[in-house]
């Protein structure tokens, strides 16, 4: 959160939007260390910077509590959003609340590393964005591809071919703590009004 904080905040403010969205800290509630009160703390300050000059919306976390690695981590990510909805309701922000998306719990949401959306969890959220700021819409649910029939076996290898390929690199990732975002260059590094 704090990079975002420290590098985006001034930047977008700069732009005269009216509308911001903002999702940020979820990253930092994974760290083995976290002084989340703190973290919030600047949190809520930013998003009172931000609201001074547009709405905001802002999104609780994802509830992980049937999640295999994650679940663990279920209080940290209560707390969070606990806060977040705090700091919405303090600023007057509109609130995606993520927490409350049980649908998310449908693997077909999630992409093959099994931390970020597919395609159709990125169209469920911008049905949930729309909704909350309660504009009219006609987007719809991307259809689901089927779900593999898989034995024991083949889960168990799925499984394991995660952990190599997305889980191990992960957790040495935040042992090292580095970010696979580390020395990655910005998509686009001056930001410009949508033409």
């Amino acid at each position: 959160m704090r990079p975002i904080l420290a590098e985006q905040i001034e930047p977008a403010l700069a732009l005269d939007p009216d509308l911001v969205t903002i999702y940020a800290g979820a990253n930092d509630v994974l760290r083995p260390r976290i002084a989340i009160d703190d973290l919030m703390a600047e949190y809520d300050q930013a998003i009172g910077r931000l609201s001074q000059q547009a709405h905001v919306v802002m999104f609780t976390a994802y509830d992980p509590g049937k999640a295999p690695v994650f679940g663990a981590l279920r209080g940290r990510f209560a707390i969070y959003s606990e806060l977040v909805r705090e700091i919405a309701d303090r600023h007057g922000a509109t609130l995606v609340d993520f927490w409350r998306m049980r649908d998310y719990r449908d693997d077909r949401l999630w992409d093959t590393d099994r931390m970020h959306m597919s395609s159709a969890g990125h169209q469920r959220m911008a049905i949930g964005v729309l909704d909350a700021l309660g504009v009219t819409h006609d987007l719809q649910p991307l259809p689901l591809p089927d779900v593999p029939q898989l034995s024991a076996a083949e889960r168990r290898a799925a499984s394991l071919a995660w952990a190599r390929e997305h889980a191990g690199p992960w957790v040495g990732r935040r042992l090292r703590g580095t970010s696979s975002g580390d020395n990655l260059s910005p998509r686009r590094p001056t930001l410009t009004p949508p033409s």
